[in-house]
């Protein structure tokens, strides 16, 4: 019997281990001590954020980790056929003290978002992806398709995933605590100049 199966639609998320992430990871350390963490109000007691809706790479200067994601953004742009073209970032460092967590949301207003593992032990929460497809609790036969899909930190691990792609982090359970480094990417709809652009 000849048969095939098409997968339509795939929601693509890019991770890597950035090769030399050392050396970037001793840049971050040499900065990071200036940050200042808060809770966002609205959110409760979730987790810490530092430079939330501004670049805290840029901010920060972690000029070594901007060449990384601009390098990793050009092989995930080619596999979704998309040339990469000038675009704004907006960056903030997260930190998760034992017993924070981050909600399920998603971040609607821009085009890719990414995180960079910065501290981990690879049990103090994980990043989790929520599937896209409202319909599947429709379906009997797709209920053990997976509705949550769960992705173990590791330091120096660069991911990129679509900014719609609903996602959170679980608890940190461990007596660690947890650092990473999330940004957005907005692409240029026109030759605008933006406030940092690449």
């Amino acid at each position: 019997m000849n048969y095939g199966m098409e997968h339509l639609f795939a929601t693509k998320v890019y991770h890597s281990l950035v090769s030399d992430y050392q050396v970037i990871n001793n840049q971050i350390e040499k900065r990071i001590d200036e940050a200042d963490f808060q809770y966002v109000s609205k959110w409760g007691k979730t987790h810490l954020l530092s430079g939330f809706g501004k670049d805290v790479i840029k901010e920060k200067r972690f000029d070594l980790l901007s060449k990384v994601i601009d390098k990793h953004l050009e092989n995930y742009c080619s596999e979704l056929n998309f040339k990469k073209i000038k675009y704004n970032r907006t960056s903030w460092i997260a930190k998760f003290p034992p017993g924070d967590h981050a909600h399920s949301h998603s971040h609607m207003d821009s085009d890719i978002a990414g995180v960079y593992y910065y501290k981990t032990n690879k049990e103090d929460g994980y990043l989790y992806f929520q599937t896209p497809n409202p319909y599947l609790e429709g379906s009997l036969c797709y209920t053990n398709q997976g509705h949550r899909w769960k992705h173990s930190p590791q330091e120096g691990k660069l991911l990129l995933f679509p900014g719609w792609l609903k996602h959170g982090v679980t608890t940190n359970e461990t007596e660690d605590t947890r650092i990473s480094i999330s940004f957005n990417i907005i692409f240029h709809r026109n030759n605008s100049t933006g406030t940092t652009m690449k």
